[in-house]
């Protein structure tokens, strides 16, 4: 019903407007189908951003070092210096992947992969794994770490671009930072970094909000105390749309997105970690992001199909090949 809506809508735009109005249905659709079909490999099915804050605990673009576990599953787009991956999994590998993906090189001391984990390295595998469990190499999983950086490039500027819901309280040590959710459930704070960089201690209310995203401009420096425990660390999202430094001096509960920084983490951060690079001695516990995305879901590939259709048979109008 959708996929015939969408053509409909385009058709009845030529019928009815002159030649500008042709080609803004044209951009249009094409915009939507850019944004809700991320371009991928011909042999695999595109990633959506949802279901990679769900399935894995880091997604990091370049390079990236740590000397301590990550509990889930990573890709690393460059090259990996680690110590433990896949200590603490949830449910099994994600679909097509092993716990460990690296597009470079593995380098430094020997990295274990625990609990029957697998490992892709696309470059020299420079450091020795020690498969615990049972896990070993395998090939290639049809993706680059390109696929991974356009849905969550986008679905970090889309959540930039959400107007506030909440605002955070008068700064003082243990602070209750209340989540006010809009009519959709997700709650947004739009502050800066300065402004979190002002707290002392905090707690987090949720509020029944389904999600809590942080927008948070500029680079970013965050000692504050967590007073709340657990809480949100499925839910949360920090998101540093624009920053290329973040800094956390404190454990941080839930899923940072950081794309464009490098983040160091001298704690645990407590969910997904997504980021330019990263380096740091704290670890990486898996909670796998569970709230919800303001963004449309990864259509199947039939809808794909149908709109492409859509998009060729305006080309065949302008050229006058069908007439109404």
């Amino acid at each position: 019903m959708v996929d015939v809506l969408v053509l409909s809508v385009i058709v009845q735009e030529h019928r009815q407007g002159d030649d500008m109005t042709y080609r803004r249905a044209l951009f249009g659709s094409t915009a939507m189908a850019l944004i809700a079909f991320p371009p991928f490999a011909a042999s695999a099915a595109p990633l959506a951003a949802a279901a990679i804050l769900n399935d894995f605990n880091a997604v990091i673009y370049t390079n990236a070092s740590t000397t301590s576990d990550i509990q889930g599953a990573a890709v690393v787009g460059g090259n990996l210096k680690a110590a433990t991956v896949y200590s603490g999994p949830i449910g099994n590998q994600p679909s097509g992947f092993g716990a460990l993906t690296v597009f470079g090189n593995t380098t430094g001391n020997p990295i274990n992969i625990n609990n029957g984990g697998n490992a892709y390295v696309g470059g020299t595998k420079g450091a020795i794994v020690n498969f615990n469990g049972g896990g070993k190499y395998i090939s290639s999983p049809g993706y680059t770490i390109s696929n991974f950086e356009t849905p969550l490039n986008a679905l970090s500027q889309a959540l930039s671009l959400l107007n506030s819901t909440s605002v955070l309280p008068t700064t003082g040590n243990n602070e209750v930072i209340k989540a006010i959710p809009g009519s959709n459930g997700i709650a947004v704070f739009n502050v800066t970094a300065a402004q979190l960089a002002a707290i002392p201690s905090y707690s987090l209310d949720i509020n029944g909000s389904s999600t809590v995203v942080f927008n948070v401009s500029g680079n970013t420096t965050f000692n504050a105390n967590n007073e709340s425990g657990m809480t949100g660390a499925n839910s949360i999202i920090w998101n540093f749309y624009n920053a290329t430094s973040v800094n956390f001096g404190t454990q941080l509960v839930g899923t940072v997105l950081a794309p464009e920084a490098n983040v160091t983490n001298n704690n645990q951060i407590d969910g997904t970690l997504i980021a330019d690079s990263w380096s740091g001695p704290g670890e990486l516990h898996y909670y796998a992001f569970t709230g919800k995305l303001p963004s449309d879901p990864v259509p199947e590939p039939a809808s794909i199909a149908l709109l492409s259709v859509g998009i060729l048979g305006l080309g065949l109008i302008r050229k006058g090949k069908i007439r109404f």
